[in-house]
């Protein structure tokens, strides 16, 4: 039976060469694979004479995948649809005892499982444990260092109201690091709605706190000091968290001792934007301060955020916001960053970028704020240049910490030459955190392209972070045909 094998060394990118075997037979090209070639030919001689040697024939045919793929191709999601979330505030990573792990669908039996990255093979491998039975679900992964929540919800369109009797459930999973392995604590309710987006976070009491828009308010649900038993849900009592049926919220915890809450408000006057307030732990549910804009004005707010928290820094808070101006040259996506009381507004990339959905991490190793959105596809690519909201290509845009400013320069980080990556997610973590737990964590992000209802991920193991603008096409591989 004739077979195929093919050779790849990785492409250009960031200094680094990575190398894989993979063998294709009966015209089916393996789950996940996707295949790249060097245009070093001096390589390519030597393998030559080295497989002739061995009495193989080689012979240079087109690639199979497409020439302009970066990143790597992963499991199938056949069955559920966006299972990395849409609006961003999600997050369904997260690093733990050396290793990356992920909140994935599994195909064969139809729910959601945990998955372990195996980082030498650049794979997923399903350890069987269910987050999640029901498909159609979207969910945030909170690690706290012992405990692993995960909130999973029924949810609604963008634009629609939230739908009542669609339970939304937090299930809590211990780790055993002699046999890595996790097993189910409980599963709870944390309210009976079917919502746009719902994210979870954990204070310094051991309270897990949710939050969600429902009925056009802002509400908020938190369990006792236990991390499971919830109360009942409440509006924000904050002023301004009246919004409008497509505005959403996210929690943090930040330092020391606070929960906050972070929405957007799109009622179409001079209160719109993304608004703030914070909690004290330990007191009142109710207790909450005075709502703070950290941008405000027609069409400054939308309802794609995603925040992080420098705890090193006490009360510094980074949120990755959209924007819905329309003008070319005004901010899309901006980096909002609080410093003590004040926000300030960084510009990520404007309107004529045409970038959406984005996630902010903070990369301490090298102090840098690294973000990750979808943006036009590079040329090369079938739909290149064409700005959509069905996404398009993840790229990078990274900052220092100190001194935040973002360049045009953009990295691409996940490219499916011939369909759209979106959605792309990661962990609520910072990354290369000593002490966060992430020491030596490198970098995972996962998007997902629609189309084929796969997974895509790039992992960069080093603390680097971002910038220099490599969009290198990925080169050719070799075909190699073993009588």
């Amino acid at each position: 039976m004739l077979g195929y094998t093919f050779f790849h060394l990785g492409g250009r990118g960031r200094g680094r060469r990575t190398s894989w075997l993979g063998v294709r037979r009966g015209g089916r090209r393996p789950a996940g694979l996707r295949l790249r070639g060097s245009r070093n030919l001096r390589l390519h001689a030597l393998l030559t004479a080295l497989l002739l040697a061995l009495g193989v024939l080689v012979v240079p045919v087109t690639a199979s995948a497409a020439e302009g793929d970066v990143g790597v191709e992963g499991p199938s999601h056949t069955g559920t649809g966006t299972p990395t979330g849409t609006k961003r505030a999600t997050s369904a990573l997260w690093f733990n005892d050396g290793a990356w792990w992920g909140n994935l669908w599994d195909t064969a039996s139809s729910d959601f499982h945990i998955f372990r990255f195996n980082a030498a093979t650049s794979s997923w491998v399903d350890t069987g444990v269910v987050t999640d039975p029901r498909a159609s679900t979207h969910h945030d992964v909170l690690w706290d260092g012992t405990t692993l929540y995960v909130a999973s919800y029924r949810f609604v369109n963008d634009g629609l109201p939230a739908e009542p009797n669609f339970p939304t459930t937090m299930r809590r999973f211990s780790y055993d690091s002699s046999n890595k392995t996790y097993s189910l604590q409980s599963s709870t309710n944390i309210n009976n709605y079917r919502v746009e987006t719902l994210t979870i976070d954990k204070d310094s009491t051991g309270r897990v706190w949710a939050t969600w828009q429902q009925g056009n308010r802002i509400y908020l649900n938190v369990t006792g000091t236990d991390g499971k038993t919830w109360g009942t849900p409440f509006p924000l009592p904050a002023s301004l968290s009246n919004v409008s049926v497509d505005d959403t919220a996210a929690v943090i915890a930040f330092g020391p001792g606070k929960i906050g809450v972070m929405w957007s408000r799109q009622l179409g006057d001079s209160t719109d934007g993304m608004y703030w307030s914070y909690h004290d732990d330990g007191v009142s549910n109710t207790d909450w301060t005075a709502p703070v804009a950290a941008v405000s004005g027609q069409r400054s707010g939308d309802d794609h955020m995603n925040l992080k928290w420098l705890d090193s820094s006490g009360g510094r808070v980074f949120a990755a916001v959209k924007t819905s101006f329309t003008s070319a040259s005004q901010p899309l996506i901006q980096l909002l960053a609080l410093s003590g009381t004040t926000w300030s507004a960084h510009t990520i990339a404007t309107v004529s970028e045409c970038p959406n959905r984005v996630i902010v991490l903070i990369d301490e190793s090298t102090q840098r704020l690294r973000t990750f959105a979808s943006y036009p596809k590079p040329s090369g690519t079938t739909n290149a240049g064409a700005c959509t909201s069905s996404g398009g290509a993840i790229y990078e845009k990274s900052s220092p910490l100190d001194n935040i400013s973002f360049t045009t320069a953009k990295t691409a980080r996940i490219v499916d030459a011939d369909q759209y990556v979106h959605n792309v997610t990661s962990t609520k973590q910072n990354l290369n955190s000593a002490a966060r737990g992430t020491a030596n964590s490198g970098l995972l992000v996962l998007a997902d392209v629609n189309a084929t209802s796969r997974y895509w991920h790039f992992y960069d193991p080093s603390g680097g972070g971002g910038g220099g603008g490599d969009t290198t096409a990925p080169i050719l591989p070799v075909r190699l045909l073993r009588w």
